[in-house]
């Protein structure tokens, strides 16, 4: 077996709570259609003030790049 680390650039970016329904647009989009943001990986985490997205440098340069 062997292990490949491959270069990777992530954006992390904090959301606050009451702001998310900005941002769910981009979200769905990250979530159920890879093949239209080129996205490759990315996280949502919920945390008790806000919320953290961690996404490929792809993922950012795509349409979810907060409009």
């Amino acid at each position: 077996m062997e292990l490949h680390i491959l270069e990777h650039s992530l954006k992390v970016a904090s959301i606050a709570k009451e702001g998310i329904q900005f941002f769910t647009h981009g979200l769905i989009k990250l979530a159920f259609l890879p093949s239209k943001t080129r996205c490759k990986f990315f996280t949502l985490t919920e945390t008790p003030e806000d919320y953290t997205i961690i996404v490929d440098e792809e993922g950012f340069k795509g349409k979810f790049c907060f409009e």
